[in-house]
């Protein structure tokens, strides 16, 4: 997961800046970018300097490339006092021009700062939130368009009126931002509480939602089903906390009493996950990660098509982390190796369509051999 705070909120701000550009040209797009580039909350919650001064300079670069595609395209001011606007085909083009000029360049100066803090690749960060800022920007920067064409024709006297709307948008947005940070927190909780159990899954648990995402994504799934894969991946091994540290830690084998409690943590997981709202929709996929294609696994032998997609995809995940990771009990398979046991796999234990979506994306470099090898020292079952 990456901080996604160094930028500001695709909001309102977006939408304002834009509008200004159309409205008095590159400079006052600057200045208008520059001022709503540090909300009073980001000062209420003591963000660090560096990160304010980050925000100011990407609008205003934004801005200012935008502004300038604008004139050079042959745009002018929409608003000039006592000047009627220009007519709508001297200004619609270079305005649909400056639009996708302004969201480039912000997101790619969010991308390579995101990058450039979290030391991931550039590609990867794209991948992780392309598609969301794309459509958000884009969207946004068009309505400024109209809330512009607006402000020209009725004068500024009717900016509070016409703006009301947005402003109530964005605190809805920020209502709802609250709330998924809440949720976020809850995942966070329980997955240190499995940590604190299990000291194996700090790294497990988030390598394997790594994975699921990647298939998820090659899969085309959308990204709220993406999301749902990757917090079940998160928290496939929860049940676990009812499993003793005995057992988790055994390094030979398991007596059958033993055996059987391991094989009903994706039960106790699902009725962890049951009881918080927004997680029960994840439930059967944790519930069923550990089902074969076969009809030969557990916890109640389902097969095939039964398994929910979200199921097959983190089981592929979870197979080749548990397959590269180093345990007392035995040592860790080489990345060649694991994948050639996953596409052996593939049709008894595991969804075929599942392991080749991962098998292409490690052909294509999407995942690196060293992502995959794991040098923890951990000693429980995947």
């Amino acid at each position: 997961a990456f901080k996604r705070d160094w930028s500001s909120d695709v909001c309102s701000s977006d939408l304002i800046a834009y509008s200004a550009i159309l409205l008095g040209g590159p400079l006052t797009g600057v200045l208008v970018a520059i001022a709503g580039a540090v909300p009073p909350e980001d000062l209420a919650s003591k963000k660090p300097p560096h990160r304010l001064l980050f925000n100011v300079a990407q609008l205003g670069l934004a801005a200012a490339a935008a502004g300038l595609v604008y004139t050079a395209a042959g745009g002018s001011p929409l608003y000039t006092p006592g000047h009627a606007p220009p007519e709508f085909a001297q200004w619609i083009l270079p305005a649909i021009a400056a639009a996708p000029v302004y969201a480039a360049v912000n997101i790619a100066l969010v991308i390579v700062a995101i990058a450039l803090h979290s030391e991931v690749a550039v590609y990867r960060v794209w991948q992780s939130f392309w598609a969301t800022y794309v459509r958000s920007l884009l969207v946004l920067t068009l309505l400024g368009l109209v809330l512009a064409q607006l402000v020209a024709v009725a004068g500024l006297l009717y900016l509070p009126l016409l703006a009301l709307p947005f402003v109530v948008s964005r605190q809805t947005f920020r209502v709802y931002r609250q709330q998924e940070e809440a949720y976020i927190g809850t995942v966070r909780s329980l997955v240190a509480a499995l940590e604190a159990k299990d000291p194996y899954t700090r790294g497990h648990t988030e390598r394997v939602a790594s994975y699921a995402g990647i298939i998820a994504g090659r899969l085309g799934l959308n990204e709220r089903e993406t999301k749902q894969v990757e917090w079940a991946s998160l928290l496939h091994d929860i049940g676990k906390v009812a499993v003793s540290d005995e057992t988790l830690s055994r390094p030979g084998k398991l007596s059958t009493e033993e055996f059987c409690a391991v094989r009903e943590h994706p039960r106790t997981a699902a009725l962890i996950l049951e009881e918080i709202e927004f997680l029960s929709d994840i439930a059967p996929y944790v519930t069923a990660h550990h089902e074969r294609i076969d009809g030969n696994g557990y916890p109640s032998g389902l097969s095939g098509d039964d398994i929910p997609l979200g199921a097959r995809i983190l089981a592929v995940a979870d197979v080749f982390d548990a397959m590269t990771s180093s345990r007392l009990y035995r040592a860790a398979l080489s990345f060649d190796e694991a994948i050639k046991e996953l596409r052996d796999s593939a049709g008894d234990q595991l969804d075929p369509m599942c392991v080749e979506a991962f098998v292409d994306a490690v052909a294509e470099g999407v995942l690196e051999p060293a992502t995959g090898l794991s040098e923890c020292e951990g000693t429980a079952r995947a």
